[in-house]
């Protein structure tokens, strides 16, 4: 082996050099070959027939004289001169001689050389042994390859044979052998392609044994799996023998054996007898059809308590295909079936609808009443109302409260009639008529796809046909409740309902109920304004005798006009799935928003612009904000649609309100007393705005008129005490004198009486603490709000204070030299002090 730097790699420098006091390596001794033990040579053990310890025995002395021969003793030496060369290997071997000369005495190489001698013995025996255990695979081998030399050989020998046999033969018979068996070749390849042809074309046109007895057998139910497989088969051969070309023929099959065939199936004689038969099949399995729809599926919908949705998919669209097979077999037995399916199911729909309108109007709180929903309602149908001789209408017509979540619910499951009965509910009517219409349209819904996808092109007739009965029995239902209806917030409820109903609807992209709808707007919108002008000639009617007369305090009729009012505006402009004006925050009020939906054919009321009938001007858009109900420019809402008819209506309502305010007012004998009853009705309703955030126009109104009354009461109040009432008088005309007196006079008497000045100094100052305790106390009985009250209170001390101050300038610019009186005149810090003592009480 060379060392590293003969292979090209780095030297053994960092190797430690051997010791200079061991002897170098001795070179190995020639071996001569005469000295090698010679193995006498064996035969081939392949080819001998001793038994297998001979051959072993054999192989073995051979590898060892291969081993031990001259060529081999001479080329160890040279690599053990060579390794010796190495000074690594060197070092080794003289450390090997060190260790031979301490332990044994014996020479390192020759300890070296016993070592590898061992290791070629255990190499020598190792081979031996592979080669004895593949020896009876090679036997077996060179057994088989004497069988294939043998078999190759009797081939040749046949093969030769034949061509000398073949030889013999003449090349005319050989070419007339060829030529008969091309032609039976070709002869049978036509025949098979024939024999598919017809296989094929007699699958297309004969009715398996199978499906003709699922046909007519009548054990097998019209439901049943291979009777429908059977109709289906049935259905394939009548389209494939009924064609007029092959190639529909072709088509009806899927296949294209009539074209490869050249044949029309109904042409031949076959295909005409097969469609005799295929006709009868159809009819048959027609007549069972027929039977299984109107003896088994349709009559389990008149059923009572029957899941008539559960009936409709699992007993009739399942079986959809049987309903076109019998349209296009009989279309008088399709039109009976549809007939009976559609009369079955409105009888069912309008019962059902019958039993549950009536059971919800055991539910109806009965709102309102004819008189009682008034706002100005006469005080004996009030008090009977209170009493408990009206029972069923004392519920609030005019307070909106909890009803308004009506609109959140609109998408809600309707009402179960059978819990609400139990646990002794009641409902206002808006209720009853969500529940009604949330049934009535998910029972649309689903019949109008059920009807889409059984009936198919006759579904929109169909579904006609089935609720005609159902939507007029709930026309006449609403109506019926109309009648006697007097509920205008119910109304308003019920015609945003209607609205909100539709877009459902239009969402679902079901729209056979817009007539529907239109017609239920059409019925709601004339009586809500029937009801609004009932309401004007109410309160125009009205009187104090009617009302049971006025006093001081509010009248009950400004707190019904307010709520009434409010009300009214928050449902108008409640917008939002969620009611966004009921939930507002605190700087949100009405006067901010603006209507829900821009000036359009479908506004938040309307109905579309096609409507017709009286009614058709109540039918439009919403438009404007609530300030528009002040309007004085009413021409031109009404003609805009019903939410500014509406807005319009308030404003009349609202002005004869203030008209009746007025009426009211002037009952009283007392001026003063007129002054605080409009001053105590205003400001009920603008709080009752305020309470309710229907800030607008109708809330500015009523403050402006609470200011100016307040204005108004103020001179009453101080004008009804003599004293001040004096003073008062000659403030004013003392101050049209000063302003009427020449420039740059020089200085003369003044122009007033000064004992007259004097009586009303010495007249003040006596009584002043007094009045003001007077003031504080009629105040405080007049007026039922007692923060209303303090801000009047305040008013009136503080012009007090201000007349006061203008008497004393008016004395001080009369007078050069203040008279003698002057000392009486009170300091208006003092009265400044004890009014503010009484505003802070």
């Amino acid at each position: 082996t060379p060392t590293r730097s003969n292979m090209g790699g780095p030297a053994h420098s960092d190797l430690p050099s051997p010791a200079p006091h061991l002897p170098p390596f001795p070179p190995s001794p020639p071996v001569n070959d005469a000295d090698l033990p010679r193995a006498p040579l064996a035969e081939d053990p392949y080819l001998s027939d001793s038994s297998d310890e001979d051959e072993s025995s054999a192989a073995g002395r051979h590898l060892l004289s291969l081993l031990r021969s001259s060529a081999l003793a001479s080329s160890i030496d040279a690599d053990l001169s060579l390794f010796s060369s190495d000074p690594a290997v060197r070092s080794a071997l003289n450390d090997d001689a060190y260790d031979g000369a301490g332990g044994s005495g014996g020479s390192g190489a020759g300890t070296t050389l016993a070592r590898i001698e061992d290791e070629f013995r255990a190499a020598e025996s190792e081979c031996v042994r592979a080669y004895e255990g593949a020896a009876s695979d090679l036997r077996d081998l060179s057994a088989e390859v004497s069988g294939c030399l043998d078999l190759l050989s009797s081939s040749e020998e046949t093969l030769l044979g034949l061509q000398a046999d073949l030889s013999s033969v003449g090349a005319d018979a050989l070419g007339r052998l060829r030529e008969e068996s091309g032609r039976m070749g070709a002869e049978l390849a036509r025949r098979r392609r024939a024999e598919r042809l017809l296989r094929e074309y007699l699958r297309h046109v004969v009715v398996s044994p199978a499906a003709a007895g699922s046909i007519l057998d009548g054990q097998v139910p019209a439901t049943d799996a291979r009777f429908v497989g059977a109709v289906e088969e049935v259905e394939r051969r009548h389209r494939f023998l009924c064609a007029r070309t092959a190639g529909e023929a072709d088509a009806a099959s899927g296949g294209d054996v009539a074209e490869r065939l050249g044949l029309v199936p109904g042409h031949t004689a076959a295909g005409a007898e097969m469609r005799t038969h295929v006709t009868r099949l159809r009819l048959h399995a027609a007549a069972r059809v027929r039977a299984y729809f109107l003896h088994d599926a349709i009559p389990k919908i008149r059923c009572a308590r029957t899941n008539i949705r559960m009936v409709q998919v699992s007993a009739l669209l399942r079986y959809r295909n049987l309903l076109d097979f019998v349209h296009d077999v009989s279309p008088e037995v399709y039109e009976e079936i549809r007939d009976v399916y559609v009369e079955s199911m409105a009888r069912a729909l309008h019962v059902l609808f019958r039993t549950y309108g009536g059971q919800l109007s055991r539910l109806d709180g009965k709102v309102g009443g004819r008189y009682f929903g008034l706002i100005a309602v006469e005080e004996a149908a009030l008090r009977s109302a209170v009493q408990g001789k009206d029972k069923e209408r004392r519920y609030d017509a005019f307070n909106l409260g909890e009803r308004g979540k009506v609109l959140d619910l609109i998408g809600a499951p309707p009402i179960l009639v059978h819990v609400a009965l139990a646990e002794g509910e009641k409902y206002p009517y808006e209720m009853i008529f969500r529940s009604i219409m949330k049934h009535l349209m998910d029972s649309a819904t689903n019949e109008y796809k059920f009807t889409n996808d059984f009936l198919g092109d006759s579904g929109r007739d169909a579904f006609s046909g089935i609720f005609s009965r159902t939507l007029s029995l709930v026309l006449e239902q609403l109506e019926t409740y109309l009648f006697t209806c007097y509920d205008a917030l119910g109304l308003l409820l019920m015609i945003k309902l209607n609205h909100g109903h539709r877009r459902i609807m239009h969402s679902r992209q079901v729209h056979v109920l817009d007539t529907f709808f239109d017609r239920v707007t059409m019925l709601l919108w004339p009586r809500l304004k029937m009801l609004l002008d009932s309401q004007v000639r109410a309160i125009r009617a009205a009187g104090a005798e009617k009302l049971g007369g006025v006093e001081l305090h509010p009248h009950y009729v400004s707190r019904r006009y307010a709520e009434f009012t409010s009300s009214v505006l928050l449902i108008l402009y409640r917008v939002g799935g969620v009611g966004a004006m009921m939930n507002a925050g605190p700087t949100q009020n009405i006067a901010d928003r603006t209507p829900t939906t821009p000036h359009s054919g479908n506004g938040i009321f309307g109905i579309g612009g096609n409507s017709r009938g009286s009614a058709s001007k109540y039918v439009g858009s919403l438009s404007g904000s609530p300030g528009n109900s002040l309007n004085g420019d009413t021409t031109s809402e009404i003609s805009r649609g019903p939410g500014d008819m509406l807005l319009n209506d308030l404003a009349v309502i609202h002005e004869e309100i203030i008209a009746l305010l007025k009426r009211l007012a002037g009952e009283h004998p007392v001026r003063k007393h007129g002054i605080v009853f409009l001053i105590n009705n205003c400001d009920q309703i603008a709080q009752v705005l305020e309470e309710r955030r229907t800030i607008g126009k109708e809330l500015q109104a009523f403050e402006d008129m609470l200011l100016q009354q307040r204005e108004l009461f103020v001179e009453e109040e101080l004008l009804s005490h003599s004293h001040l009432a004096n003073m008062i008088a000659f403030v004013r005309g003392a101050e049209r004198q000063v302003a009427n007196a020449p420039r740059g006079g020089t200085g003369g008497p003044p122009p007033f009486d000064a004992h007259t000045v004097e009586s009303l100094v010495r007249d003040f100052a006596t009584s002043w603490k007094k009045t003001i305790e007077q003031i504080n106390k009629n105040v405080l009985s007049y007026f039922s709000n007692f923060r209303n009250g303090m801000e009047i209170l305040k008013q009136v001390l503080t012009q007090l204070l201000l007349y006061y101050t203008r008497f004393q300038d008016v004395i001080r610019k009369g007078w050069r030299k203040l008279p003698s009186f002057c000392n009486d005149l009170v300091s208006t810090t003092v009265i400044l002090a004890e009014i503010k003592k009484y505003a802070l009480a």
